[in-house]
């Protein structure tokens, strides 16, 4: 039984020592370790390296100049050069426990599922944080719930058969928030999925990660939001009912509006717009542009954004 982990890498020279030592010591041992480098300018490579001439588990790829640079483009190049039955998404800067693959296996294997979720727990400078505590249904896991963030976790915290990986990608044109739009497509196809209560994951927070980038400017933190939003709708809206649908666009639309308020027409509110007269009417459309004239002059518009959504 094969396991594929698989790893996209930027200048991680710091890090990435530090995550392929925590691969090293798993207790399961079948396993291979896919990098993916995505032109790193450091010394991550000779990093790299001295791995692969320790253990021949690790092999190492370069992002194909032809495909677009970024995580994803990297973790979809990563998936076809990987063997494994079993698939797991991991990233440069965090850690596996050393029971990570060993208990996911386990519990794929007796249960016969398509995929597990276990939990992750934050660190900063070698201090843990409280750890994660992930809402769960009682009637088990399912993509309605995922999609409307009723539930949630993390890349790293799912291993999934490759017989379902196969069957989506990941989003090349998402810059963030590229798990929510991945496991929105992966529940669509298979929801034979079950959480273990376990911490399997470290996951490390520090200045350089997307994180914390984000959160430092709601302005871009809100933009990069709509923007997964819109391709995550585009990407799945065939696939769910009118109810996930309606509740995506309302999403949506509140983003715009907020993106408005802080005088910011964005690219994508001209799609949104067309998403919301197709869905729910030219009336709609008439008062969510309203709305976002509203939150650009006045910073309002919530009166006019309700009406949108015929509330």
């Amino acid at each position: 039984m094969l396991v594929s982990i698989i790893i996209p890498v930027y200048n991680r020279e710091n890090l990435i020592r530090e995550t392929l030592n925590s691969v090293l010591t798993q207790t399961f041992e079948n396993w291979e370790c896919i990098i993916v480098d995505d032109g790193s300018t450091d010394e991550t490579l000779k990093v790299i390296n001295s791995f692969k001439r320790k253990d021949s588990r690790f092999r190492d790829f370069e992002r194909p100049v032809d495909l677009n640079k970024g995580a994803n483009a990297c973790r979809n190049f990563g998936f076809k050069k990987s063997s494994g039955e079993y698939i797991i998404w991991f990233d440069s800067d965090d850690l596996l426990t050393p029971y990570h693959i060993e208990k996911k296996v386990e519990a794929l294997e007796e249960e016969r599922l398509d995929f597990v979720v276990a939990r992750t727990q934050n660190f900063e400078r070698n201090k843990l944080h409280e750890p994660y505590v992930y809402d769960k249904k009682d009637y088990g896991i399912k993509a309605s719930d995922f999609i409307l963030l009723k539930i949630h976790w993390y890349t790293y915290d799912v291993m999934l058969r490759r017989e379902i990986a196969r069957k989506i990608s990941w989003n090349e044109k998402m810059k963030s928030w590229q798990d929510y739009n991945y496991f929105c497509k992966m529940l669509l196809v298979s929801e034979n999925g079950k959480y273990l209560d376990e911490i399997l994951t470290y996951r490390r927070l520090h200045s350089r990660s997307i994180q914390k980038q984000l959160t430092k400017n709601p302005q871009t933190f809100n933009q990069e939001l709509l923007e997964n939003r819109l391709l995550t709708y585009k990407d799945i809206s065939a696939d769910i009912d009118t109810y996930t649908q309606k509740e995506l666009i309302f999403g949506m639309m509140n983003i715009c509006l907020d993106l408005s308020k802080f005088r910011i027409r964005s690219n994508y509110f001209k799609d949104v717009g067309q998403i919301v007269k197709d869905k729910l009417g030219r009336t709609s459309n008439y008062n969510f542009n309203a709305a976002l004239v509203m939150g650009f002059i006045f910073n309002k518009g919530h009166y006019f954004l309700n009406k949108a959504k015929r509330r």
